[in-house]
Protein backbone atom coordinates (compact mmCIF):
# COMPACT_ATOMS: atom_id res chain seq x y z
CA UNK A 1 0.00 0.00 0.00
CA UNK A 2 2.87 2.35 0.57
CA UNK A 3 3.53 2.40 -3.04
CA UNK A 4 0.07 3.17 -4.29
CA UNK A 5 -0.90 7.10 -4.12
CA UNK A 6 -4.39 8.16 -2.74
CA UNK A 7 -5.55 8.95 -5.82
CA UNK A 8 -4.84 5.08 -7.12
CA UNK A 9 -7.06 3.89 -4.17
CA UNK A 10 -9.63 5.89 -4.54
CA UNK A 11 -9.84 5.19 -8.55
CA UNK A 12 -9.63 1.39 -7.10
CA UNK A 13 -12.12 2.18 -4.76
CA UNK A 14 -14.85 4.08 -6.90
CA UNK A 15 -14.24 1.28 -10.52
CA UNK A 16 -17.65 -0.27 -9.72
CA UNK A 17 -19.95 2.79 -9.10
CA UNK A 18 -17.69 4.71 -12.05
CA UNK A 19 -19.12 2.26 -15.28
CA UNK A 20 -19.84 3.32 -17.81
CA UNK A 21 -18.45 7.58 -17.18
CA UNK A 22 -14.90 8.03 -16.46
CA UNK A 23 -13.87 9.69 -13.63
CA UNK A 24 -10.93 12.56 -14.42
CA UNK A 25 -8.22 13.20 -12.10
CA UNK A 26 -9.20 16.12 -11.06
CA UNK A 27 -12.04 14.32 -9.27
CA UNK A 28 -10.15 11.94 -7.21
CA UNK A 29 -9.21 14.26 -4.42
CA UNK A 30 -11.75 16.92 -5.56
CA UNK A 31 -15.61 17.92 -5.03
CA UNK A 32 -17.54 20.92 -5.98
CA UNK A 33 -20.69 21.26 -4.24
CA UNK A 34 -23.56 24.61 -4.62
CA UNK A 35 -25.31 25.83 -2.20
CA UNK A 36 -26.58 29.22 -0.80
CA UNK A 37 -24.46 31.71 0.06
CA UNK A 38 -24.00 34.42 3.08
CA UNK A 39 -24.32 32.94 6.85
CA UNK A 40 -25.64 29.49 5.12
CA UNK A 41 -22.19 29.52 3.66
CA UNK A 42 -20.68 29.95 7.20
CA UNK A 43 -22.40 27.51 9.13
CA UNK A 44 -22.45 24.51 6.28
CA UNK A 45 -18.23 24.90 5.85
CA UNK A 46 -17.83 24.69 9.51
CA UNK A 47 -20.27 21.74 10.83
CA UNK A 48 -20.16 19.69 7.16
CA UNK A 49 -17.63 20.53 4.78
CA UNK A 50 -14.68 20.70 6.51
CA UNK A 51 -15.24 17.86 8.72
CA UNK A 52 -16.35 15.88 5.36
CA UNK A 53 -12.45 17.37 4.11
CA UNK A 54 -10.84 16.00 7.14
CA UNK A 55 -12.67 12.52 7.16
CA UNK A 56 -12.20 11.72 3.23
CA UNK A 57 -8.68 13.53 2.71
CA UNK A 58 -10.60 15.76 -0.15
CA UNK A 59 -10.97 19.27 -1.32
CA UNK A 60 -14.21 21.01 -1.07
CA UNK A 61 -14.30 23.55 -3.60
CA UNK A 62 -17.75 25.56 -2.78
CA UNK A 63 -19.87 27.35 -5.19
CA UNK A 64 -22.75 29.83 -3.34
CA UNK A 65 -24.15 31.46 -6.64
CA UNK A 66 -28.00 31.29 -7.29
CA UNK A 67 -31.29 30.25 -6.25
CA UNK A 68 -32.37 26.76 -6.75
CA UNK A 69 -34.40 27.52 -9.57
CA UNK A 70 -31.73 29.18 -11.32
CA UNK A 71 -29.13 26.49 -9.99
CA UNK A 72 -31.52 23.63 -11.65
CA UNK A 73 -31.65 26.05 -14.74
CA UNK A 74 -27.56 25.47 -15.32
CA UNK A 75 -28.10 21.81 -14.96
CA UNK A 76 -30.71 22.10 -17.56
CA UNK A 77 -28.79 24.75 -20.09
CA UNK A 78 -25.48 22.19 -19.65
CA UNK A 79 -27.11 18.89 -20.06
CA UNK A 80 -26.38 17.91 -16.18
CA UNK A 81 -22.80 19.08 -16.61
CA UNK A 82 -23.24 22.50 -14.73
CA UNK A 83 -19.73 22.17 -13.37
CA UNK A 84 -20.65 21.08 -9.45
CA UNK A 85 -20.88 17.40 -8.43
CA UNK A 86 -23.26 18.33 -5.64
CA UNK A 87 -26.54 20.64 -5.97
CA UNK A 88 -26.98 20.83 -2.39
CA UNK A 89 -29.84 22.94 -1.90
CA UNK A 90 -32.97 22.03 -4.75
CA UNK A 91 -36.39 22.19 -3.38
CA UNK A 92 -38.74 19.71 -4.62
CA UNK A 93 -40.22 21.45 -7.84
CA UNK A 94 -36.43 20.91 -9.16
CA UNK A 95 -35.97 17.68 -8.09
CA UNK A 96 -39.02 16.59 -10.05
CA UNK A 97 -38.39 17.87 -12.87
CA UNK A 98 -34.85 16.61 -12.51
CA UNK A 99 -36.48 12.94 -12.64
CA UNK A 100 -38.76 14.27 -16.02
CA UNK A 101 -35.89 15.93 -17.71
CA UNK A 102 -33.30 12.98 -16.87
CA UNK A 103 -31.22 15.62 -15.68
CA UNK A 104 -30.23 14.18 -11.86
CA UNK A 105 -29.19 10.63 -10.94
CA UNK A 106 -31.37 8.50 -9.13
CA UNK A 107 -30.30 7.47 -5.62
CA UNK A 108 -30.78 4.62 -3.46
CA UNK A 109 -29.88 3.24 -0.16
CA UNK A 110 -26.61 1.77 -2.56
CA UNK A 111 -25.12 4.91 -2.95
CA UNK A 112 -26.02 6.62 0.01
CA UNK A 113 -26.78 4.21 2.99
CA UNK A 114 -28.39 6.82 5.27
CA UNK A 115 -31.32 6.61 3.26
CA UNK A 116 -32.76 4.23 5.31
CA UNK A 117 -32.93 6.43 7.92
CA UNK A 118 -34.78 9.85 6.75
CA UNK A 119 -38.72 10.50 7.21
CA UNK A 120 -41.09 8.73 5.72
CA UNK A 121 -42.24 11.69 4.26
CA UNK A 122 -39.34 12.14 2.55
CA UNK A 123 -39.98 9.12 0.31
CA UNK A 124 -43.24 10.43 -0.81
CA UNK A 125 -42.80 14.21 -1.54
CA UNK A 126 -40.19 13.74 -4.07
CA UNK A 127 -38.64 11.02 -6.51
CA UNK A 128 -35.54 9.21 -6.10
CA UNK A 129 -33.63 11.78 -8.00
CA UNK A 130 -32.58 13.60 -4.68
CA UNK A 131 -32.72 12.97 -0.68
CA UNK A 132 -34.15 15.37 1.74
CA UNK A 133 -31.12 16.49 3.95
CA UNK A 134 -33.24 18.69 6.36
CA UNK A 135 -36.60 20.77 6.50
CA UNK A 136 -38.59 23.95 7.00
CA UNK A 137 -41.74 25.64 6.62
CA UNK A 138 -43.01 28.98 5.94
CA UNK A 139 -43.30 31.56 9.15
CA UNK A 140 -44.56 35.03 9.19
CA UNK A 141 -41.56 37.06 10.55
CA UNK A 142 -42.10 40.69 12.55
CA UNK A 143 -40.46 43.38 14.21
CA UNK A 144 -40.94 43.28 17.63
CA UNK A 145 -40.39 46.53 18.40
CA UNK A 146 -42.82 48.25 15.68
CA UNK A 147 -45.45 45.58 15.88
CA UNK A 148 -48.27 43.02 17.77
CA UNK A 149 -47.62 39.47 16.94
CA UNK A 150 -49.64 38.82 13.85
CA UNK A 151 -52.09 36.26 14.10
CA UNK A 152 -52.87 35.69 10.43
CA UNK A 153 -51.71 35.55 7.17
CA UNK A 154 -53.74 38.23 6.66
CA UNK A 155 -51.68 40.55 8.37
CA UNK A 156 -49.20 40.68 5.56
CA UNK A 157 -51.62 40.39 2.54
CA UNK A 158 -53.96 42.81 3.80
CA UNK A 159 -51.88 45.09 6.47
CA UNK A 160 -54.16 47.85 7.00
CA UNK A 161 -56.92 46.61 9.37
CA UNK A 162 -54.27 44.92 11.62
CA UNK A 163 -51.72 47.79 11.62
CA UNK A 164 -52.82 50.88 10.56
CA UNK A 165 -51.00 53.35 8.13
CA UNK A 166 -47.34 53.33 9.83
CA UNK A 167 -46.35 49.76 8.22
CA UNK A 168 -46.67 51.39 4.66
CA UNK A 169 -43.69 50.99 3.30
CA UNK A 170 -42.37 48.29 5.50
CA UNK A 171 -43.12 45.12 4.07
CA UNK A 172 -41.15 42.83 1.75
CA UNK A 173 -41.98 41.17 -1.16
CA UNK A 174 -40.09 38.06 -2.99
CA UNK A 175 -39.53 37.43 -6.50
CA UNK A 176 -41.17 33.49 -7.29
CA UNK A 177 -37.19 32.43 -8.60
CA UNK A 178 -37.37 32.10 -4.59
CA UNK A 179 -39.87 29.28 -3.87
CA UNK A 180 -40.19 31.19 -0.76
CA UNK A 181 -42.46 33.40 -2.30
CA UNK A 182 -44.50 30.91 -4.17
CA UNK A 183 -45.63 29.53 -0.94
CA UNK A 184 -46.61 32.43 0.62
CA UNK A 185 -48.81 33.33 -2.77
CA UNK A 186 -50.75 29.85 -1.89
CA UNK A 187 -51.12 31.02 1.51
CA UNK A 188 -52.63 34.24 0.43
CA UNK A 189 -55.00 32.30 -2.10
CA UNK A 190 -55.92 30.25 0.85
CA UNK A 191 -57.29 32.87 3.01
CA UNK A 192 -59.87 33.74 -0.39
CA UNK A 193 -61.01 29.94 -0.63
CA UNK A 194 -57.79 29.59 -3.23
CA UNK A 195 -54.41 27.69 -2.97
CA UNK A 196 -52.36 26.08 -5.14
CA UNK A 197 -54.93 25.02 -8.22
CA UNK A 198 -56.26 28.33 -8.04
CA UNK A 199 -54.23 31.31 -7.18
CA UNK A 200 -56.73 34.02 -8.91
CA UNK A 201 -57.45 35.18 -5.21
CA UNK A 202 -53.85 35.65 -4.05
CA UNK A 203 -52.94 38.09 -7.32
CA UNK A 204 -55.86 40.44 -6.34
CA UNK A 205 -54.26 40.44 -2.68
CA UNK A 206 -51.12 41.16 -4.59
CA UNK A 207 -51.99 44.11 -6.42
CA UNK A 208 -53.94 45.55 -3.05
CA UNK A 209 -50.96 44.91 -1.23
CA UNK A 210 -48.72 46.89 -3.61
CA UNK A 211 -48.51 50.43 -2.25
CA UNK A 212 -47.35 48.97 1.17
CA UNK A 213 -44.41 47.32 0.15
CA UNK A 214 -41.15 48.61 0.92
CA UNK A 215 -38.41 46.13 -1.39
CA UNK A 216 -38.64 43.61 -3.54
CA UNK A 217 -36.00 41.02 -3.53
CA UNK A 218 -34.99 37.50 -4.56
CA UNK A 219 -33.20 35.75 -2.50
CA UNK A 220 -33.57 35.10 1.15
CA UNK A 221 -30.82 36.07 2.60
CA UNK A 222 -30.76 39.36 0.80
CA UNK A 223 -33.66 40.80 3.08
CA UNK A 224 -30.91 40.24 6.03
CA UNK A 225 -30.43 43.73 6.06
CA UNK A 226 -33.79 45.13 5.42
CA UNK A 227 -34.68 43.81 8.66
CA UNK A 228 -31.48 44.24 10.53
CA UNK A 229 -31.64 48.64 9.69
CA UNK A 230 -35.28 48.26 11.08
CA UNK A 231 -37.00 49.19 7.38
CA UNK A 232 -38.98 45.60 7.20
CA UNK A 233 -41.30 44.93 9.75
CA UNK A 234 -43.48 41.66 8.37
CA UNK A 235 -42.47 39.06 5.91
CA UNK A 236 -43.18 35.71 5.09
CA UNK A 237 -39.78 34.19 5.90
CA UNK A 238 -38.32 30.53 6.03
CA UNK A 239 -38.19 29.45 9.40
CA UNK A 240 -34.75 28.47 9.42
CA UNK A 241 -33.35 32.03 8.58
CA UNK A 242 -35.84 33.28 11.04
CA UNK A 243 -34.10 31.53 14.07
CA UNK A 244 -31.08 31.86 12.74
CA UNK A 245 -31.89 36.06 13.10
CA UNK A 246 -33.89 35.31 16.23
CA UNK A 247 -30.69 33.91 17.55
CA UNK A 248 -28.67 37.21 16.36
CA UNK A 249 -30.52 39.15 18.60
CA UNK A 250 -32.60 41.07 15.35
CA UNK A 251 -35.54 42.92 16.87
CA UNK A 252 -37.41 40.08 15.23
CA UNK A 253 -39.54 37.02 15.92
CA UNK A 254 -41.68 34.46 13.83
CA UNK A 255 -44.95 32.62 14.06
CA UNK A 256 -47.12 29.89 12.22
CA UNK A 257 -50.61 32.04 12.15
CA UNK A 258 -53.46 30.39 12.36
CA UNK A 259 -54.44 29.31 9.17
CA UNK A 260 -51.06 26.90 9.25
CA UNK A 261 -48.09 26.59 7.08
CA UNK A 262 -46.73 25.05 4.09
CA UNK A 263 -43.60 22.62 4.43
CA UNK A 264 -40.22 22.70 2.45
CA UNK A 265 -37.80 20.01 2.14
CA UNK A 266 -34.16 20.83 1.48
CA UNK A 267 -32.48 18.77 -1.08
CA UNK A 268 -29.08 17.23 -2.24
CA UNK A 269 -28.87 15.49 -5.69
CA UNK A 270 -25.86 15.19 -8.37
CA UNK A 271 -26.71 16.13 -11.77
CA UNK A 272 -25.90 13.48 -14.61
CA UNK A 273 -22.82 14.85 -15.56
CA UNK A 274 -21.26 15.42 -12.46
CA UNK A 275 -17.39 14.33 -12.69
CA UNK A 276 -17.26 13.37 -9.54
CA UNK A 277 -20.53 11.07 -8.27
CA UNK A 278 -18.96 8.69 -5.79
CA UNK A 279 -17.72 11.27 -3.76
CA UNK A 280 -20.83 13.35 -4.38
CA UNK A 281 -22.45 10.46 -3.07
CA UNK A 282 -20.36 10.10 -0.16
CA UNK A 283 -20.84 13.52 0.64
CA UNK A 284 -24.47 13.46 0.20
CA UNK A 285 -24.52 10.27 2.56
CA UNK A 286 -22.53 12.17 5.36
CA UNK A 287 -24.48 14.90 5.32
CA UNK A 288 -27.16 12.45 6.67
CA UNK A 289 -24.47 11.01 9.81
CA UNK A 290 -26.02 11.86 12.96
CA UNK A 291 -23.14 13.84 13.91
CA UNK A 292 -23.44 16.27 11.39
CA UNK A 293 -27.35 16.25 11.41
CA UNK A 294 -27.21 17.69 15.14
CA UNK A 295 -24.30 20.57 14.14
CA UNK A 296 -25.54 22.04 11.19
CA UNK A 297 -29.29 22.33 11.93
CA UNK A 298 -28.95 23.11 15.45
CA UNK A 299 -26.90 25.97 14.09
CA UNK A 300 -29.10 26.93 10.89
CA UNK A 301 -32.48 25.85 12.81
CA UNK A 302 -33.65 23.37 9.98
CA UNK A 303 -35.55 20.43 11.04
CA UNK A 304 -33.39 17.14 10.20
CA UNK A 305 -33.63 15.05 7.49
CA UNK A 306 -33.75 11.65 9.68
CA UNK A 307 -36.68 11.53 12.93
CA UNK A 308 -34.22 9.21 14.82
CA UNK A 309 -32.45 11.43 16.71
CA UNK A 310 -34.48 12.62 19.51
CA UNK A 311 -32.26 14.39 22.03
CA UNK A 312 -32.94 17.71 20.99
CA UNK A 313 -32.58 20.84 22.97
CA UNK A 314 -35.82 22.10 24.34
CA UNK A 315 -35.98 25.46 22.89
CA UNK A 316 -34.76 24.31 19.01
CA UNK A 317 -37.37 21.47 19.58
CA UNK A 318 -40.36 23.76 20.30
CA UNK A 319 -40.04 24.94 17.18
CA UNK A 320 -38.63 22.29 14.61
CA UNK A 321 -40.34 19.59 12.85
CA UNK A 322 -39.01 16.78 15.36
CA UNK A 323 -42.52 14.14 16.08
CA UNK A 324 -44.16 12.73 13.81
CA UNK A 325 -46.82 14.43 15.25
CA UNK A 326 -45.01 17.95 13.65
CA UNK A 327 -44.49 16.13 10.60
CA UNK A 328 -48.00 15.30 9.93
CA UNK A 329 -49.29 18.77 11.03
CA UNK A 330 -47.48 20.53 8.25
CA UNK A 331 -48.94 20.83 4.34
CA UNK A 332 -46.82 19.58 1.50
CA UNK A 333 -48.29 20.76 -1.71
CA UNK A 334 -48.22 19.33 -5.06
CA UNK A 335 -44.66 20.25 -5.95
CA UNK A 336 -45.19 18.66 -9.70
CA UNK A 337 -47.90 21.10 -9.93
CA UNK A 338 -45.72 23.89 -8.72
CA UNK A 339 -43.77 23.45 -11.07
CA UNK A 340 -45.53 23.15 -14.09
CA UNK A 341 -47.30 26.24 -13.49
CA UNK A 342 -44.33 28.65 -11.55
CA UNK A 343 -43.22 30.01 -15.04
CA UNK A 344 -46.89 31.22 -16.05
CA UNK A 345 -46.99 32.59 -11.80
CA UNK A 346 -43.51 34.53 -12.22
CA UNK A 347 -45.06 36.25 -15.55
CA UNK A 348 -48.23 37.07 -13.84
CA UNK A 349 -45.97 38.51 -10.51
CA UNK A 350 -44.20 40.31 -12.79
CA UNK A 351 -46.86 42.17 -14.40
CA UNK A 352 -48.27 43.00 -11.51
CA UNK A 353 -45.25 43.95 -9.53
CA UNK A 354 -44.06 45.99 -12.59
Amino acid sequence: MRGLSRRTVLRAATGALAAPYVIPARAADTLVVNGYGAEFQEIITRTTIEPFEKKFGVKVTYDNTGSAAQNYAKIRASRGAPGFDVAAELTPPEVILGQKEKLLETITEAEVPNLKHVWPKSRTIIPPTGVVHSYQYLALLWNKTHLEKPASWANYWEPGPAYGDKIKGHLIAFEPANLLSVYALIMAAKLKGGGVENLAPAWELLQAQKPWIGVSVMASDAAAPYFENDQVWLAPFWSARSGYYVGRNYPVDFTIPQEGTIGLANCACVPVGAANKKLAFEFINFRLDPEVQRAFNLAYRTSPGRPDITDWPADYAATQIVTEQKMASVDFPDSALIGSKRGGWTRKWQEIMS
